[in-house]
């Protein structure tokens, strides 16, 4: 398994590692280092090759805040001792670290996950009100086009909606199930059913903005999930059902 280094100036490494276990829950092979203002370059490799051992493992990703930062200097000199199985990522946020967890299930390499770890860190970058971010950026919200555009009686597919997962929880959509279930199950939608949060304006538009980037998110009532299931028109929809 990949081993992660957390690096940061001040406690900033330790907080986003416990936020991360709250989400995807506690992880092997992870160790966060703090760069305290106490402290001088040479404590902080220390920490660094300490955290390295700790973490026992050949490949190595380093996540640290801010490029060019000491954080990052000093794990670079680690890097360079091994540059095939190591790599570093700046701009450490929390969608970075879950994606981070997340591709350890299916990619081997520092680098596999470093490459696939960068675009998920700037998807979670957004802005309210939406007008504020770049146009194009805000577009990619909107690439999967509703299906009620679609004439009625339209046969996509077999004309039957797919089930990816069905899951009973009363958190509705939170990290866990928008990170690790929707990468592990990889739907276009999540359908949340709840009779009474489809009446909840606010509730809803919240639902729908922690959805991941390239799924669409939609809260309807018991009712309209039964039409759903019925429409030929949703036959090329993989749904995760909340």
């Amino acid at each position: 398994m990949v081993g992660i280094i957390i690096a940061s100036h001040g406690e900033f490494a330790a907080g986003i590692k416990q936020s991360g276990s709250m989400i995807f829950g506690e992880q092997e092979k992870v160790e966060s280092v703090v760069f305290m203002p106490s402290e001088g370059p040479d404590d902080l490799q220390r920490k660094l090759q300490e955290a390295i051992a700790k973490v026992d493992s050949e490949e190595i990703l380093f996540l640290v805040d801010l490029w060019g930062g000491s954080p990052f200097n000093q794990a670079n000199k680690l890097f360079e001792e091994a540059p095939e199985h190591r790599a570093i990522v700046a701009g450490l946020n929390l969608p970075m670290l879950i994606e981070a967890y997340a591709s350890r299930f299916s990619m081997n390499t520092a680098h596999e996950i470093a490459q696939a770890i960068a675009p998920t860190a700037i998807d979670g970058v957004k802005v309210r009100p939406e007008e504020l971010q770049k146009k194009e950026e805000v577009a990619e919200e909107q690439t999967v086009a509703p299906k009620g555009a679609i004439p009625e009686g339209t046969v996509l597919g077999d004309g039957k909606i797919k089930f990816v997962l069905a899951r009973i929880d009363t958190r509705l959509l939170h990290g866990q199930v928008a990170t690790n279930w929707t990468k592990a199950t990889n739907p276009n939608r999540i359908i949340v059913v709840s009779d009474s949060v489809s009446k909840d304006d606010l509730r809803k538009k919240l639902i729908e903005q922690a959805a991941p980037p390239g799924v669409r998110a939609h809260v309807i009532p018991l009712d309209k999930l039964v039409q759903v299931y019925n429409d030929p028109r949703f036959g090329d929809t993989k749904a995760l059902l909340l």
